[in-house]
């Protein structure tokens, strides 16, 4: 059951998946559709994705797995039970439920029945982990962008789902490489970073990070990639609209499979 709250209907891909999800909070945009179309493209056999809020990443991934006639499963980990039941409604309803579920369970929390166990986890964890070091988000959002572990536990979370040599994607804050590169150290390896420009020529603000579980392999920082060619533009470059329209299931050759 779904607490009284006031929910849309958003398309995305350019309508091929309808989304519910709350008219106010926090809300899937730019992030999701980047991080669900880079999972896309990585050999899988199982997805699962921690902390999926209404599945917009898991579907989108889910979307393009499928169209490259590489249709997979996929679980998706949200300990809020509202957005769960969202979650479960946009799989229903776009036609997944045959390959996609949702668990509303906290998956930072040790589970042996899902440890080990998926060759992919993507996770878009919350950007606030210290409310004290930055501006935080607005009441209705802190609890999709606050958690009170650290990122470090997150990761950590991440590494745990999959298995031997399985891999993790997420999409996160520029400035928080640092902390990240931190965490997955002697933990994963093989790790490819991809700057996200909002701005053509200005610093990247966000990153996608892909990383292989227990890997040796040497660190590579891939050519980014650029959402608008100037700060006043109201539409993105053309690649990037692409990939928002479900024309371009990827734009992401950056990150080899």
């Amino acid at each position: 059951m779904i607490a009284d709250i006031e929910v849309t209907k958003d398309n995305f891909l350019g309508g091929e998946l309808i989304i519910r999800q709350p008219k106010i909070g926090y809300r899937a945009g730019i992030d999701a559709v980047l991080l669900g179309t880079a999972g896309a493209a990585i050999k899988a056999n199982n997805v699962v994705e921690l902390g999926c809020g209404v599945g917009t990443a898991m579907l989108i991934c889910a979307n393009q797995r499928k169209k490259h006639g590489t249709l997979t499963k996929a679980l998706g980990l949200e300990i809020d039970a509202n957005a769960a039941v969202l979650c479960s409604q946009n799989i229903a309803d776009n036609g997944f439920a045959d390959f996609v579920s949702v668990q509303n369970i906290d998956g930072m929390k040790p589970n042996s029945a899902i440890e080990n166990r998926f060759d992919l986890a993507i996770s878009n964890p919350p950007f606030f982990d210290d409310d004290t070091a930055i501006r935080g988000p607005k009441f209705e959002r802190q609890a999709a962008y606050i958690i009170g572990a650290p990122l470090l536990d997150w990761l950590k979370a991440m590494l745990r789902l999959v298995k031997s040599n399985g891999e993790i994607l997420l999409i996160h804050r520029a400035d928080r490489l640092f902390d990240i590169l931190q965490a997955l150290k002697n933990r994963a390896g093989d790790i490819k970073i991809l700057p996200i420009h909002a701005v053509e020529g200005r610093p990247a603000n966000r990153i996608i990070i892909r990383a292989k579980k227990g890997s040796k392999a040497p660190t590579q920082i891939l050519t980014g990639i650029n959402l608008r060619a100037h700060q006043n533009d109201s539409k993105y470059l053309p690649e990037i609209d692409g990939i928002c329209k479900g024309s371009a299931t990827s734009i992401f050759d950056e990150l080899p499979t």
